[in-house]
């Protein structure tokens, strides 16, 4: 959306302005994880956590979300209802493969897409959750004596 052709009457600033006051209603209802990953010992946001509120921002905000797939691109485009104007929020997909029978087929589809609208809804409320890969510890080969 925001490329050198986009000229600044063409951004759609009601529906920004919206989208930031949707994150700020997000951050202050201080929605938890419910989602907890034994294997690697973390909590993480299940759509469960985001989807009720996120109805109810909408609402209140008069904006409105789909959840597409079109041309390679997972996307979650954002409506704002009083003003006709629209963004989205992209990432981008692959052709998987079908192997297996068509149950394990849908099933890994159903994934994939539960994981991407996650994603999606996180980088549209700017739910942030801590950086992992920073907050670790380096394992080193030699202790520092």
């Amino acid at each position: 959306m925001f490329t050198e052709n986009i000229y600044k009457d063409d951004m759609p600033v009601h529906l920004l302005s919206k989208i930031m006051q949707a994150r700020k209603m997000f951050k202050d209802k201080g929605i938890t994880k419910s989602g907890y990953n034994h294997f690697q010992n973390f909590a993480y946001y299940e759509l469960k956590d985001i989807i009720p509120d996120a109805i109810e921002i909408c609402i209140e905000l008069k904006i409105a979300t789909l959840f597409t797939y079109e041309n390679n691109q997972y996307k979650l485009k954002v409506y704002d209802l009083e003003n006709r104007e629209e963004t989205e929020f992209c990432m981008p997909g692959k052709d998987y493969k079908n192997e297996g029978n068509i149950n394990n087929q849908l099933q890994n589809l159903g994934k994939i897409q539960t994981y991407i609208r996650r994603y999606l809804y996180m980088q549209f409320l700017d739910i942030t959750e801590n950086d992992v890969v920073d907050a670790s510890k380096p394992k080193l080969k030699h202790p520092i004596s």
